[in-house]
């Protein structure tokens, strides 16, 4: 072997190595995005309120338990956790699903009040076909031990937070699957001289949250076009190649949605240029 062809092997050797490392980083190096958004109406007491935002975990783990993703959460000490949906995925394949994220909440200890809604992956309990492949009663059990362990599970609902006796809403729209939204009909009129924050798998129908008054969306569901080029974005999702909506914060007319990259893959393990993601989000008044 000539001197050419070692020094050829070995630097297509390095290549592959570091290709190889890269998209191993690329799957379990957690990211964490932090954006302050300033809202109209916000009341004072929840001037620096901190919220995480966790989604499409796609029963990935990070570490035993998702420890490393629990450690990352305690680090940032958030005041609460919005969760938008997809964190288990619905296949016959993967037994005992919804126990990684069962077991994740266990080992948060209850150190944060959770809000949850769901996504496809979750609505397709619902459904015994080659793509929908559980019985129906499997998603209000599973919902149930959500609820036993103290998280708010928001299906089309609305409740009020509260913080030294101030308030802000909170909406969670239920994965629906198809169709309109309808999103009036489903959660009602939005509130005057309030802050409504409304949680929504799905980004793309960010001009009907925006009619309807929601001054801060919380979205998925894109996992952040899988691909990430500069300058470009995203190259694939659910809504297609090059999504308007593959991450980040958004805004028009008085509305701000922030989707994030999520945290786990389906079908197909790849993230390239785009690190699983925690987002937090610190709230300020205008």
């Amino acid at each position: 072997m000539t001197k050419k062809r070692r020094k050829t092997i070995l630097f297509a050797l390095l290549i592959l190595i570091f290709s190889v490392v890269y998209y191993f980083l690329q799957l379990n190096w957690i990211s964490v995005t932090k954006e302050t958004v300033h809202l109209d109406d916000l009341p004072e007491e929840f001037n620096g309120y901190k919220v995480v935002q966790l989604s499409d975990l796609h029963n990935k783990e990070f570490g035993y338990g998702n420890k490393r993703l629990v450690n990352k959460i305690h680090e940032i000490k958030p005041d609460t956790i919005v969760i938008t949906g997809d964190m288990l995925t619905n296949t016959r394949e993967v037994p005992n699903n919804g126990n990684v994220l069962i077991t994740f909440l266990e080992n948060l200890n209850n150190d944060y009040p959770i809000y949850y809604i769901t996504g496809e992956h979750e609505e397709g309990l619902y459904y015994e076909d080659r793509n929908k492949y559980q019985k129906e009663g499997t998603k209000e059990v599973y919902e149930e031990k959500l609820s036993n362990m103290g998280v708010t599970v928001l299906n089309d609902e609305q409740i009020t937070i509260t913080r030294q006796n101030a308030e802000i809403n909170l909406y969670g729209l239920r994965e629906h699957l198809s169709g309109e939204i309808q999103i009036e009909e489903r959660l009602g009129k939005t509130s005057e001289n309030e802050v409504d924050i409304l949680l929504s798998h799905r980004p793309f129908y960010f001009d009907e949250y925006v009619n309807w008054g929601a001054d801060l969306v919380f979205s998925g569901d894109t996992h952040g076009g899988m691909v990430r080029l500069p300058f470009i974005g995203g190259i694939a999702s659910t809504e297609g190649f090059f999504p308007r909506y593959d991450g980040g914060l958004f805004q028009k007319e008085n509305s701000i949605m922030n989707v994030s990259r999520g945290l786990g893959n389906n079908p197909i393990p790849l993230r390239i240029n785009n690190r699983p993601e925690i987002n937090v989000i610190t709230l300020k008044s205008k």
